[in-house]
């Protein structure tokens, strides 16, 4: 690990389009149609009113219930009064679309043009009562006192892919949600990809927004506004219109195709060049994983494997992250692969908010070079490793084949865990306790009732 270091090589590094022309301002946006229950909204109007309403009713309520804490401290306890909260539905509501579409760009802007600071987390990644109490519960319930000293903005609360949690059995992450709504001192907004039937609980307490991509149509011009400050005029109008097609729906999918191919190949044919982006191709992403553990051995190999390739910088993340136990086998090394993966997540945590895009470089080498190069003790992996793909992915699915639902079934019965840290997190450690000696296998077999489809799985 002495290589990471060092100070990257890249000095110049280009803004994704993506955020580069993330609209700052709700009037720069093409808003997406919504509808409440069936009827088309205004979600401009809306959602400024719901922040306005929100910040008046929680004033007047602080300051009934300062009273009534005046009061109770001098009570019996029989005759002290209950304080008031406002009611879920004021506190908090819900953006669902298909990714891509600008959920949370609409989060910003709203926030920009009200003056407001966006605290944002994501709950695929904060699925637990404890990490999203600890993240969250005290930016919802106070302000601190560097806010009164400062007179800092006011807070907006923004929970990213809460569709990547899983209900009450998922250590209470849907009720911890309920509860901070319940409690919150600043208005929240959540995102979510698609409807699920574990959010039940979210949905019956507050607005449900059903965002629809934009037409066709609002995507061209913002397609052919983006092309004309970039200085590109090698695509056709035909182009373009294969590009939207290509990425249906998808405005983040078709900024992404714009910048991949003002920077692809100027030999090859335009159409055959949009035919054949493999952004995100999992033939590419297999050949790059395998490359990355078991062909690079210095830093810089690591940088020109990631620099030649058009997969998502975030997306390959998740792809390094669910594929280290394939090619890392000893513990140690796996403990230095997680912790540079951590710090390479909290750099990227920086450079979302602040917008620092020069320390990009450095996230690469630590979730890249810094994972590849955590191969210290374990034994070169020659040949075929079979690669997997995330199991948890940004627009919320989560695949399981027929053995580990069973096996999780199993496990259910003996700690009431989810699926995802059981497969994440549980499994991994059975599988480094199976593989010490057989005996542990037979062990852990036997007390599981596991079958030979089950037992394969902790090999």
């Amino acid at each position: 690990m002495g290589e990471i270091a060092k100070k990257p090589t890249k000095v110049a590094v280009e803004m994704p389009w993506v955020e580069k022309y993330r609209p700052k301002s709700m009037n720069e946006m093409a808003l997406p149609s919504a509808k409440v229950e069936g009827h088309r909204v205004d979600l401009a109007e809306e959602l400024t009113n719901f922040i306005r309403t929100f910040f008046k009713e929680i004033k007047s309520i602080n300051e009934k219930n300062k009273k009534i804490r005046a009061y109770n401290r001098t009570a019996v306890e029989k005759e002290q009064k209950e304080e008031i909260k406002l009611p879920p539905e004021k506190t908090a509501v819900l953006l669902e679309g298909p990714p891509g579409i600008g959920k949370t760009s609409i989060v910003y802007a709203l926030a920009h043009d009200l003056n407001m600071d966006v605290i944002e987390t994501n709950a695929s990644d904060t699925r637990t009562r404890d990490t999203l109490e600890k993240k969250l519960k005290e930016t919802v319930k106070s302000r601190g006192i560097m806010d009164f000293i400062t007179e800092s903005k006011q807070k907006l609360i923004l929970i990213d892919e809460v569709d990547g949690i899983y209900g009450t059995k998922d250590r209470g992450a849907v009720p911890t949600i309920v509860d901070l709504i319940g409690s919150t001192q600043f208005p929240i907004i959540m995102c979510s990809n698609e409807y699920k039937q574990s959010l039940q609980n979210l949905y019956k307490n507050i607005r449900r927004f059903e965002v629809h991509p934009l037409p066709d149509e609002e995507v061209f011009k913002i397609a052919q506004n983006i092309l004309k400050r970039e200085h590109i005029s090698s695509l056709t109008p035909e182009d373009l219109q294969l590009i939207i097609k290509k990425n249906m729906g998808d405005l983040r999918g078709v900024i992404n195709d714009l910048q991949a191919i003002s920077q692809g190949s100027v030999s090859m044919d335009i159409k055959e060049l949009i035919l054949n982006l493999h952004r995100d191709s999992t033939e590419e992403i297999f050949a790059l994983i395998r490359d990355l553990f078991q062909k690079v051995n210095t830093l810089e190999e690591a940088r020109n494997l990631t620099d030649k390739s058009d997969v998502d910088y975030n997306f390959l993340y998740k792809w390094v992250n669910e594929n280290l136990p394939t090619f890392l086998n000893v513990n140690e090394d796996l403990a230095n692969a997680y912790e540079n993966l951590s710090l390479a997540d909290e750099i990227f945590g920086r450079i979302r908010k602040n917008q620092y895009w020069a320390l990009l470089p450095y996230f690469y080498d630590l979730f890249a070079g810094g994972v590849a190069l955590s191969r210290k003790r374990s034994p070169p992996t020659k040949g075929f490793r079979r690669v997997v793909f995330p199991r948890y992915i940004t627009s919320g699915s989560y695949s399981l084949t027929s053995a580990e639902r069973s096996m999780i079934d199993k496990l259910n019965a003996k700690y009431e865990i989810s699926s995802i840290e059981a497969v994440q997190e549980f499994l991994p450690f059975l599988r480094i306790l199976c593989n010490s000696s057989r005996k542990q296998l037979k062990t852990i077999s036997d007390w599981l009732e596991l079958d030979a489809k089950e037992k394969k799985l902790l090999k």
